[in-house]
């Protein structure tokens, strides 16, 4: 089977193809039309996966869309429904209208066959069982537990689910309004980020404060997790259900809380607590949840995806903190990982057999470029540059002399994380790398961490973290052991801790390469690494996108696959 998957009219669009249950092709809209967390419908990305994966659309079988607007029509208010919309909408409206008045729930993946004559049938799966695909098909467990939590989907706010082979069973779920995801995406919005975009800033912030201050009583006040339901909030307290309000929290937030912070304001201790007891209180109900999905299942594998296992603090909390052994998180549990999800999902539910059957521990399904390409464009902006036979020795010597690299090989990774072949790399030895990097390139907060890759095998050396823990996707923060945090200052948070990414066998060759000879120049089995883009735009996708980057920021040396290109004269 050949299955298209689409993502659209999320965060992050995206698209990617599905050759018998591998995935051949996978990449973000926002990559190609250079939108950061861009929601156009994905033409680009699906022409893009079509041409990597050597097919055009008539040779696909399937369509799998991520989400599922039947069901979108039971939490979608009356008003919306009534007007007057853009007539191709009555391919949804008309079956969620009549489903409506049936007074039946709707499929979990309703299809309509007959949209153009010949074409492929399009399926859509609900937004939560996409989630779950994506964690389930991709982790290395046969059977699992599976807990997904994000803003919300169509209806559904929170799933539990049990794995086994092709098969997810749906044992329990929660629905909108009710939202941790949107919790965390008001407090951020109260505190002068953008929700559904800058969480991770709020999660950062939260390092700087004692989360046992005065705002943790309320803040826990505000969610319940139990007592029938997977969880509830205090809805009191929030706008984010009312669609005629900017505002993701109310009044009586402001009256407990204080006056939110502008954008333009300082950032201030009160600020600083506030995040802390949020972080706190969605540690504590994640774990809640966790637990009781342990106690449905009994199993000792447990596998979480949606938007809020982007946080990675908790993450790597996991185990310590709930009775599961082994906890999955893949390269992208947010939005954008759906489209892979639903192409997964469909691919299971048509054959009756697992997808991916050897499951990648790489992500790096997105345009790849060759030697070669990168010197052709090069050449084509006669930028001064060396052919060099051994980039990542040249580029360690590099980091070593002091210098900022932009770093670009072959196909780029899928996720919102570069992990080696769209990165910028800094010497972490270095007491200003940070200062040097946000002045040079991203122009982040200064209260922003920056992360650590390591080589896999001497991450004991220098984490506390359970014995051979792999996070290949950046996807999880650990402390630095005391003694060792000093020799990489650069990467260390205030908190002693580091968002770490393992750089094990099947990395990018020419990345792990790189940090082997630092290694050999410096005794550190780790550089900076953060991904190639200025602050608000999309990671790099193509040669051209990597130069004009590099001559927009303060980098000092790009390589273009074994392509070196300098400033200096």
């Amino acid at each position: 089977m050949n299955i298209l998957g689409v993502c659209h009219d999320v965060f992050i669009c995206s698209a990617c193809v599905l050759i018998d249950g591998e995935i051949v092709a996978a990449i973000p809209e926002e990559r190609l039309d250079r939108d950061k967390r861009s929601r156009v419908f994905p033409t680009r990305a699906i022409q893009e996966c079509l041409r990597i994966a050597g097919l055009d659309l008539d040779a696909i079988d399937e369509v799998a869309i991520a989400w599922n607007p039947a069901r979108e029509a039971e939490t979608t208010p009356a008003g919306f429904l009534d007007a007057r919309r853009w007539r191709s909408e009555h391919l949804t409206q008309v079956p969620s209208r009549l489903l409506a008045i049936s007074g039946r729930e709707a499929s979990s993946a309703p299809s309509f066959e007959e949209l153009w004559e010949g074409g492929p049938r399009i399926t859509f799966v609900d937004h939560y069982l996409t989630h779950a695909a994506n964690g389930a098909f991709l982790s290395p467990f046969e059977t699992s537990a599976v807990l997904v939590v994000d803003g919300r989907g169509e209806v559904q706010t929170g799933m539990m689910a049990r794995a086994s082979g092709a098969k997810i069973e749906v044992i329990g779920e929660n629905r909108f309004p009710h939202s941790l995801g949107l919790l965390y995406g008001a407090v951020t919005q109260y505190l002068g980020f953008k929700p559904d975009s800058d969480e991770w800033k709020v999660m950062a912030l939260a390092s700087y404060a004692d989360a046992d201050n005065q705002y943790l009583a309320p803040m826990r006040k505000m969610v319940r997790v139990g007592d029938g339901e997977m969880f509830s909030i205090a809805l009191e307290y929030f706008e984010f259900f009312n669609y005629w309000d900017k505002r993701m929290f109310s009044d009586q937030f402001v009256r407990t809380f204080g006056e939110p912070r502008a954008p333009s304001d300082p950032i201030t201790e009160r600020h600083e607590q506030i995040a802390a007891a949020l972080q706190q209180v969605f540690e504590e109900s994640m774990t809640a949840l966790l637990v009781e999905l342990h106690e449905r299942t009994g199993l000792e594998n447990v596998v979480v995806n949606g938007g809020s296992f982007m946080n990675s603090v908790f993450n790597g909390k996991i185990e310590a903190l709930t009775p599961f052994k082994f906890a999955h998180i893949g390269d992208s549990p947010d939005d954008s990982g759906t489209s892979i999800g639903a192409a997964l999902y469909v691919h299971a539910l048509r054959t009756g057999r697992r997808p991916m059957e050897d499951v990648p521990q790489h992500n790096y399904w997105g345009t790849g470029y060759t030697d070669d390409e990168c010197l052709e464009a090069a050449t084509a902006f006669k930028l001064p540059h060396t052919v060099v036979g051994d980039p990542s020795k040249a580029a360690a010597q590099d980091l070593v002399d002091g210098k900022l690299i932009g770093w670009f090989q072959g196909r780029s990774e899928f996720g919102q994380r570069a992990l080696g072949n769209r990165s910028i790399l800094v010497d972490p030895r270095r007491p200003d790398a940070k200062d040097l990097v946000n002045s040079a390139v991203k122009f982040r907060e200064p209260f922003r961490p920056f992360a650590p890759a390591i080589l896999a095998e001497r991450v004991a050396e220098y984490f506390d973290c359970p014995p051979g823990m792999e996070v290949p996707y950046m996807e999880r923060v650990y402390p630095f052991k005391p003694d060792k945090g000093a020799e990489v200052p650069a990467v260390v948070h205030v908190d002693g801790s580091g968002r770490l990414g393992t750089v094990g066998e099947h990395a990018s060759a020419r990345f792990r390469a790189l940090i082997e000879h630092f290694s050999q120049l410096t005794g550190v089995p780790i550089v900076l690494n953060t991904s190639f883009n200025l602050n608000g735009e999309p990671i790099v996708n193509s040669p051209v996108d990597a130069i004009r980057t590099f001559y927009s920021t303060g980098l000092d040396v790009l390589y273009l696959g074994s392509v070196r290109v300098s400033k200096e004269a």
